[in-house]
């Protein structure tokens, strides 16, 4: 259980300011607007985890330093204390936390910060006995999975001043953003129709559900590179034959799944040929290199021969010009008479203008022309054998230039047999991988009914946490739980004489309301008329979850605290004749009776107005701030010209 033993404020000015609350029963403070009742229901939230202060800037924001709060557990105590924010700001991060059996509210506000607002929440948490629990969203929708903790349980707890009459939603902060989802997704938590364990079993699926796929997947990948036995061998073995790896003329038995699985198991064993891949291009360079040079010897070869040629077609036309007209000299005898008068003319005997050449001069001219004739008959022999020489030396190069060309041809297409040869040992490695990935999965194969065995357990299992926490099931428990609700408000409904009390009410979660229903029609909140309904509603409805958390003992704050019930009765022009007076009354009978059948395990805390007439519902009147001098903030906190600046 947990209730609230005191609220203290400790002041910027040192003075503490102390408000203790009675276990187990009704705690009703009564006072005039601006009082600070309000403000009682915004500290204690703020203490309990709040993400922000909503305390209303004014005097309680300005005078105090610290809200502290004394909760009651069973055995133990928590005190819990929280900066109050600097101003323009919403929270702070300063905060304080202390247990014990019997400790008690220190009388000075010199905390120093111990922890922080999700260390609260925590401890809290825990201490109120909420266990490890998650709610996980239906396949399909996208909002993350929720634990329920001790903020979702104080929806439970609180109704504000402006819940408590309303009509168009029910719960505490219902009217915030993602408040509806978040109580729709923790209230099976605290109904007790989720079990207890759920988190563990949870994490346990997922597990066992990636586990699931996982193996699954194996399993199949191993059946479909099985491909039906045979049928995926015979594809292999074809695969092998067209890339050399086989002969495809051996026969192969395709009906014996064995000598197949053997047959393949030989192919595994090639090895990529062994030939030479050095690059030849080192060799191919160097022939290269010496064409070049044969190609350069050549045509030096070719100038050379050329030469040659030229001399020997001139010197062979100079001997024959010579000996031509050595012979025209002999045809006419003039060589035999060399005793003519140089005179006259040796053919004619005539005189002669121009005496012609001395006996002795053409002498010597025919022999240097005999001479000349020798001699260059003499070289030519010597000429031809050069020219012999160079032809040959040139039809040696033009072979060796041949057999260069050839040798570097021959070496090209080595070049392509060599990357042919590449390629064609690439696609006989795929094969033998595709071979090797079959004969591996056969071998895992002797292990599939073992696999097949631990995925059916896997299987079992999961259905068996399915079951503990089937949505039908966490349906039906939740159904059970707010038909025992449903029993309680409806008897109470008519004991407040609500609207359409002759029929069934009932707490409908889907729609986060309280429906009425009819013989012929059902009625939701908003359709009941008049304030005093709304407040019954609420009243019925919170204690009634409040009956069923305390007999089911789940993990919910042991309080109430209802902000100004009795609103929707003052001001009324029926006063004077105190038929809003007895309303009023039977509303703080009902809180009270059913406060006091719980013996001291319920806590319901009231700010109102008033607290009736009755003599009842005063003596439950915990302090009353009426008087000028009483409020929740003593005058002598701020200055007097502060005095009437409201507190709320």
């Amino acid at each position: 259980m947990m209730q609230i033993r005191e609220l203290v404020l400790y002041g910027r000015n040192g003075k503490v300011r102390h408000l203790p609350f009675s276990l187990g029963t009704v705690n009703i403070i009564t006072g005039k607007s601006k009082s600070g009742k309000s403000a009682v229901g915004d500290i204690i939230d703020y203490c309990m985890g709040g993400s922000s202060c909503n305390i209303a800037d004014g005097v309680v924001r300005d005078t105090v330093d610290w809200y502290g709060l004394l909760l009651q557990f069973e055995d133990e105590r928590v005190l819990v204390a929280r900066k109050n924010p600097e101003k323009g700001q919403q929270t702070t991060s300063d905060c304080y936390i202390e247990v014990g059996k019997e400790i008690e509210s220190p009388q000075t506000g010199e905390f120093s910060s111990n922890t922080n607002v999700d260390g609260i929440e925590e401890t809290l948490t825990r201490r109120v006995g909420i266990s490890e629990n998650l709610n996980i969203p239906p396949e399909g929708q996208s909002r993350k999975s929720l634990a329920a903790n001790i903020r979702h349980a104080l929806y439970y707890c609180f109704q504000g001043q402006d819940e408590i009459a309303a009509k168009n939603f029910l719960f505490h902060r219902q009217s915030e953003n993602f408040i509806t989802q978040a109580i729709k997704d923790t209230i099976p938590y605290f109904l007790g129709a989720v079990s207890e364990g759920a988190l563990a079993l949870e994490n346990e699926r997922s597990i066992l559900k990636r586990q699931l796929v996982i193996e699954k997947r194996k399993l199949e990948e191993n059946r479909y590179l099985m491909g039906g036995g045979s049928t995926r061998a015979a594809v292999l073995i074809t695969e092998a034959q067209q890339v050399g790896l086989l002969d495809a003329n051996i026969p192969i038995d395709y009906q014996n799944y064995g000598k197949l699985q053997s047959v393949l198991e030989s192919v595994e064993k090639w090895n990529p040929s062994m030939e030479d891949f050095d690059d030849g291009m080192d060799e191919l360079t160097s022939l290269q290199s010496k064409l070049h040079e044969a190609q350069n010897d050549l045509n030096e070869i070719k100038e050379n021969l050329n030469s040659a040629k030229r001399y020997w077609g001139e010197t062979t036309g100079y001997t024959s010009e010579v000996e031509h007209q050595k012979l025209r000299l002999e045809s006419i005898g003039l060589f035999e008479k060399l005793d003519f008068n140089p005179g006259e003319c040796p053919l004619c005997f005539g005189k002669l203008t121009q005496p012609l050449p001395s006996v002795e001069m053409i002498k010597k001219s025919i022999t240097a022309l005999d001479k000349s004739i020798e001699s260059v008959t003499r070289e030519q022999p010597k000429l031809r054998t050069f020219i012999s020489k160079l032809e040959n030396d040139e039809q040696q190069k033009q072979e060796e230039i041949k057999r260069l060309k050839t040798e570097i041809d021959s070496l090209y297409q080595q070049e392509d047999e060599k990357e042919k040869l590449r390629d064609l040992n690439v696609r006989r490695g795929k094969v033998i991988g595709r071979i090797s990935l079959w004969l591996e999965s056969v071998q895992n194969d002797a292990t599939s009914e073992a696999q097949e065995q631990h995925i059916k357990k896997i299987e079992e299992r999961l259905n068996e946490i399915d079951g503990a926490l089937n949505r039908d099931s966490v349906e039906e428990r939740k159904q059970s739980a707010l038909s025992r609700i449903q029993q309680y408000m409806t008897k109470w409904a008519e004991e407040l004489q609500l609207e359409h009390s002759d029929s069934p009410y009932r707490l409908d979660l889907n729609k986060m309301t309280v429906v009425v229903d009819k013989s012929d029609r059902p009625v939701p909140l908003k359709q009941l008329g008049s304030g005093s309904n709304w407040v019954g509603v609420h009243l019925i409805t919170y204690f009634a979850l409040q009956y069923y958390f305390i007999e089911s003992n789940r993990s919910v704050p042991r309080f109430l605290f209802l902000d100004q019930p009795s609103q929707v009765y003052f001001p009324s022009e029926l006063d004077e004749q105190k038929i809003d007076e007895d309303e009023v009354n039977k509303m703080y009978k009902f809180i009270i009776d059913r406060t006091e059948e719980l013996h001291g395990q319920l806590q319901v805390i009231v700010v109102d107005h008033t607290a009736g007439e009755e003599d009842q519902s005063h003596q439950f009147v915990t302090e009353s701030w009426w008087k000028d001098d009483k409020k929740l903030i003593p005058d002598d906190w701020y200055e007097p010209n502060e005095a009437l600046i409201p507190v709320s």
